[in-house]
């Protein structure tokens, strides 16, 4: 699977411009990284998926996100939706991929609607942000807060209980939200559901230590601790883009007031150049070591202490932080070559830092981590 998507990357990164100015990565693209697997590389092979460990998954998405920081969102989100499946009834799951496993869903993690209580399921209504997948998909995700005669119901660890739901793709309307400034190919725009009854055989519990429905490391694993590493494998990949495009520049961009030289000669860049790259290998190495260790501990049957899967969702704001730094400083040295719009590196520099807006790359996390270091009692939200 590798192989097919590195084989992809350079289609994916010229047409990235035409995928931003269209506002969504081509189809004809998604088309192929569907063939090679990408979409379904977490979902279970008990339902036709590939069936990857963590890792190998993360490295797909980096790949893809060397090309395009858009695309490889898109694969992403197409395929972290597979972990997500598990936490559904397995016979409904099943029902879904009989006809094959090329299955897709867009939607969103964030409980912005409710889940009324009712005979045999939920009404659900509400308005979700952030509804990212430019492909064509069959399923919508929302996840809400569960309500019984209009009150948020409490679950066991004291806060608001929530649900997943997941409804056919007709039953959802998505508006034309997202104009923003970076991974604008994401197509990532609002979507709304007014007041639509879901069977409680389609919903399904990601928190409060919910158990997954299949068997296997990654699915074990805390929801959030699978997503987030997931989000640092495409700053890595935007990164690695970022100083590929700088490096070639440099070879040919020569300075105003010395035009005898590229810039490729000048001693200060060459030392910048080498320690940016060291920057990066050390940020890749922390994060694949940080998801080798978890899945290591979960594989052999462990059950993951709370300050574990906090310490992984550190590092992905600490990869976050110094991918934005690298890409930063790549554009400045670039000089005004980066400000066109027409510049690969601006489109880098606008999408390392959208993606560092997601809430799984939040700095926040440091202040949890460092509370329970010392100690210190923190929102049973922020380990779940």
């Amino acid at each position: 699977m590798f192989a097919a998507v590195r084989a992809l990357t350079p289609e994916i990164t010229e047409r990235a411009s035409e995928a931003e100015e269209k506002l969504g990565v081509p189809p004809d693209i998604h088309q192929k990284l569907t063939h090679a697997g990408a979409f379904r590389m977490y979902l279970p092979k008990s339902v036709g998926g590939e069936g990857l460990t963590l890792a190998e998954g993360m490295r797909v998405i980096e790949e893809v996100s060397r090309g395009d920081g858009s695309t490889g969102w898109s694969v992403m989100v197409g395929a972290v939706w597979g972990i997500l499946w598990t936490h559904f009834p397995a016979a409904f799951v099943h029902d879904v991929f009989a006809g094959g496993p090329d299955v897709l869903a867009r939607g969103a993690v964030a409980p912005k609607g409710t889940a009324e209580v009712t005979d045999g399921g939920y009404r659900v209504k509400g308005r979700w942000p952030f509804g990212s997948g430019s492909y064509e998909n069959q399923w919508v995700w929302a996840n809400c807060i569960v309500t019984q005669n209009g009150i948020p119901r409490i679950g066991p660890s004291g806060v608001p209980e929530m649900r997943m739901v997941v409804l056919p793709a007709e039953q959802v309307e998505f508006l034309d939200t997202w104009n923003v400034v970076g991974m604008r190919a994401s197509s990532s725009d609002d979507f709304v559901i007014d007041d639509k009854f879901v069977p409680a055989e389609h919903t399904g519990d990601i928190f409060d230590g919910a158990a997954s429905t299949f068997d296997g490391p990654l699915y074990r694993l805390p929801f959030r601790v699978s997503l987030s590493p997931t989000l640092s494998a495409i700053v890595l990949g935007v990164a690695a883009g970022a100083l590929e495009d700088l490096k070639a520049l440099a070879k040919v961009k020569r300075p105003s007031f010395n035009p005898a030289i590229t810039i490729a000669e000048d001693p200060v860049v060459q030392y910048k150049i080498g320690q940016l790259e060291v920057r990066l290998a050390a940020a890749r190495a922390f994060n694949y070591e940080a998801v080798e260790e978890i899945w290591g501990r979960v594989a052999a049957g462990a059950h993951l202490q709370p300050i574990e899967g906090v310490r992984v969702r550190a590092m992905v704001a600490h990869v976050h932080t110094e991918c934005m730094a690298i890409v930063n400083e790549a554009f400045s040295l670039s000089g005004s070559n980066a400000i066109y719009n027409a510049s690969a590196l601006q489109r880098r520099w606008r999408d390392v830092r959208a993606a560092s807006q997601h809430l799984g790359a939040s700095p926040e996390t440091f202040g949890i981590l460092g509370a329970l270091e010392l100690d210190q009692d923190v929102s049973p939200m922020a380990t779940d």
